[in-house]
């Protein structure tokens, strides 16, 4: 019996030893390809990160372009607004009449004859009579 079990005995250790390799050689493969899975997902997303970093930049750089532009724009519309208000004040600096008659017409709305339009606003009779008739000659919606 000692002679069929010192026979035996390498057969057998050999034997457990061989099954046990290939079952850590069986995990082995497939934490391998567990791996490789996970690495090829890692390689997408990180492919994908990289497509979405590139979108981004020049969306960002087209933000900027056109921030500048406007920027440009908003300098332009300021100055021409500046001339604008410069012409403006020029023009009511030198449209002294223009404001007499303004006030002569607004009287008129409220009902001023023109002995009261003559005197507030030292218009001649003949001016006075032509407000007068030209306001009563225009329809109520035209009006002020």
């Amino acid at each position: 019996m000692d002679i069929i079990l010192q026979q035996w005995l390498p057969v057998a250790i050999s034997i457990i030893i061989a099954f046990t390799a290939a079952v850590l050689i069986g995990r082995e493969r497939r934490a391998r390809q567990a791996l490789e899975v996970k690495f090829a997902a890692i390689e997408t997303v990180l492919k994908n990160s990289r497509l979405q970093h590139e979108s981004l930049t020049k969306q960002l750089n087209e933000l900027r372009t056109g921030s500048l532009g406007m920027s440009d724009k908003l300098i332009d519309l300021i100055e021409q607004i500046e001339r604008v208000e410069i012409r403006q004040n020029e023009i009511a600096m030198n449209d002294s009449g223009g404001r007499l008659y303004s006030r002569a017409s607004k009287m008129v709305e409220l009902g001023a004859d023109v002995n009261e339009l003559m005197k507030e606003c030292d218009l001649p009779k003949a001016e006075a009579e032509l407000l007068l008739s030209l306001q009563k000659s225009m329809p109520q919606h035209y009006r002020r």
